[in-house]
């Protein structure tokens, strides 16, 4: 019973990690953008790059720790 509370602590604890790592990621990107866009005044361009970036470092992070869970089993 020990073990099985843990590996549902460990999931929920893996699970809370990405999905906050993912919408940091992308807000990050947004916001970003956002704010070279108000000091170059290139708008909207720099906000849509920036949440790209965000987006595509979410999912390489994501793919990323899926497979070094694969790896450990």
């Amino acid at each position: 019973m020990a073990q099985q509370n843990k590996n549902w602590a460990r999931a929920l604890s893996d699970a809370l990690n990405m999905g906050t790592t993912m919408v940091a990621a992308i807000a990050l990107g947004y916001f970003g953008g956002r704010w070279l866009d108000g000091k170059f005044d290139t708008e909207p361009w720099l906000t849509l790059v920036g949440f790209l970036l965000g987006l595509a470092t979410a999912f390489k992070v994501t793919f990323e720790r899926m497979n070094s869970d694969k790896n450990k089993k």
